[in-house]
């Protein structure tokens, strides 16, 4: 049986909307150069109205839309039973503090953390996307047990 986690003593991650601004506009430039790259190497003109528009678009709106984005889906809620994703969804499943087998997230924003069961998994931000950086911190420490994996990688 799965309990739910909207208990007034969960806490819940919040992502600074800045921070996850600056993280979309790198990822938005790494586009930016994958695609003249592309016209590059394959001989295209870049010099196409509509694609130049099409860019200055894509350059100026999706850094906001992207930032927008990933402060709704990397919300998570942590409490004393596990970790859950916090974003509205078809079936939300607590993933419990001994049933996490893996944190993984090595050059990324955030961690992933996933579940023994087939697909278990959270997405916790790193604590430079969020608002009180040492809050995913001081929340793994109260919350996950002493010898808990996600307290182990997390070094709380």
């Amino acid at each position: 049986m799965h309990t739910s986690m909207n208990t007034p003593q969960d806490a819940m991650l919040e992502i600074s909307y800045p921070k996850a601004l600056l993280v979309s506009a790198v990822m938005m430039a790494c586009f930016f150069v994958a695609v003249f790259a592309m016209f590059f190497v394959m001989g295209f003109s870049a010099s196409d109205p509509l694609l130049i528009g099409f860019l200055i678009f894509m350059g100026i709106v999706m850094p906001f839309v992207l930032a927008g984005c990933l402060c709704f889906m990397l919300r998570c809620k942590i409490g004393h039973d596990g970790l859950r994703p916090a974003v509205p969804s078809f079936y939300q499943r607590v993933l419990r503090w001994e049933d996490i087998s893996a944190v993984w997230g090595f050059g990324s924003p955030f961690y992933t953390v996933r579940c023994r069961a087939f697909g278990g998994q959270c997405i916790l931000p790193r604590s430079f996307l969020l608002k009180r950086p040492d809050s995913l911190r001081e929340f793994i420490k109260q919350y996950a047990p002493e010898d808990n994996i996600v307290r182990r990688k997390l070094g709380a």
